[in-house]
């Protein structure tokens, strides 16, 4: 139904998808095969995802990521809606919705501005509503570190009083943005703050700093869902 994760028996076939960054998205299927693609056009994938407006699979109880059917006869992914979508000829519509996909080429020179621009989507909608954001990296044997966790929690007892927060792994010691919030000893660094709108706002730069240091592309990690 609108607005739930793709059951585990309607998962076959599906493939996790990153953001879709700088012209390309990497897939990862269910035997650990993963395919980094270009995408001639990509307005439309990079507007939808991150929302909560498309399909996803479960990765464990609880936690979800973005997915979609890949068709590599057709050089295509078909893209399914959670709630209806907005089509090319401007009308709502709950039907799959084909991306076409092509061999993988040099990312444009707006990776950065995608990659910050889908996070910000990201962090918004787990503001507004009941779910949290990790991102990690995506292969399926992936370690659980690195990851950077967005949530906004409540703050006590006391209701309708919340905080934003932000806690990754390992710390970025070297980031002078972090260095008051790290402990030489322990494991994650956080940073909280009263939740507002200007503390989520922030929250995608705060994340940045502590993911550009893990050596990796925008396409090799993945938004993972979870509803606290």
């Amino acid at each position: 139904m609108p607005g739930s994760p793709a059951r585990n028996d309607d998962a076959a076939g599906f493939v996790e998808i990153s953001p879709c960054v700088g012209g390309l998205v990497r897939t990862w299927s269910g035997d650990g095969a993963s395919r980094l693609w270009s995408v001639p056009d990509d307005s439309w994938l990079r507007e939808v995802q991150a929302t909560g407006r498309i399909g996803r699979v479960s990765r464990r109880e609880g936690r979800y990521r973005e997915a979609a059917r890949l068709s590599e006869a057709d050089g295509a992914l078909l893209v399914r809606p959670r709630v209806p979508l907005r089509a090319e000829d401007g009308s709502l519509t709950m039907e799959a919705q084909s991306v076409a996909l092509a061999p993988e080429k040099r990312a444009s020179r707006s990776t950065f501005e995608d990659f910050r621009e889908v996070l910000t989507r990201a962090v918004e909608h787990c503001a507004a509503t009941d779910e949290y954001l990790v991102v990690e990296r995506g292969a399926r044997d992936a370690q659980r570190e690195p990851f950077c966790l967005f949530a906004v929690l409540p703050a006590g007892a006391e209701p309708g009083v919340f905080v934003t927060v932000v806690e990754t792994a390992p710390p970025p010691r070297e980031s002078d943005l972090w260095a008051p919030y790290v402990d030489e000893w322990d494991r994650t660094a956080t940073i909280s703050a009263p939740s507002n709108p200007e503390t989520v706002a922030t929250a995608p730069t705060v994340m940045i700093e502590a993911i550009s240091r893990w050596d990796a592309d925008p396409w090799d990690l993945a938004f993972t869902f979870g509803r606290r």
